[in-house]
C-alpha cells in the first residue's frame, strides 16, 4: 500500500533549509533545497523501516487567497498545490456525460453516436 507524507521545506533567516513531516518526529536540516530533500528522504525512509505502522496525524490543507475585490481566503485540500482543477469544458461534458470527469469529444459524429447507441 502507498502511503503519501506531507514534506514542509522551510528557508530560514540564514539561508539553511530545514525540512519536516508534518505529524512525524521526522526533521533535517541542509544548505540548498535539494540536500534538504535528499536528507528528509533518507530520514523518513529509516523512521517508516523502524517504525512501519506509523502514519502522520496531521491533516494537512492549503488556504488559496484572492487578492481581488474583498479578499477572500478560502481552505481547500492539498490537490490545489498542484492546479488540480477542472475547465469548464470538462465540468460541461462532466454534466453531459453524467459523469465525474471526461473532456468533451473533439469529433461531433463522435457525439452523435454516443447518443444513438
Amino acid at each position: 500500500m502507498t502511503m503519501l507524507y506531507p514534506i514542509v521545506l522551510e528557508t530560514e533567516e540564514d539561508g539553511a533549509v530545514s525540512a519536516y513531516v508534518p505529524g512525524l518526529p521526522v526533521y533535517a536540516a541542509a544548505d540548498t533545497h535539494a540536500k534538504a530533500e535528499r536528507a528528509i528522504r533518507s530520514v523518513l525512509k529509516e523512521y517508516l523501516h523502524a517504525h512501519p505502522a506509523s502514519k502522520p496525524e496531521a491533516r494537512v490543507r492549503v488556504a488559496r487567497f484572492s487578492g481581488s475585490g474583498k479578499g477572500k481566503v478560502e481552505i481547500v485540500g492539498v490537490a490545489a498545490l498542484v492546479g488540480a482543477q477542472r475547465t469548464a469544458a470538462k465540468a460541461r461534458a462532466s454534466r453531459a456525460n453524467g459523469q465525474l470527469g471526461g473532456r468533451p469529444p473533439k469529433d461531433v459524429s463522435v457525439r452523435t453516436a454516443r447518443r444513438k447507441a
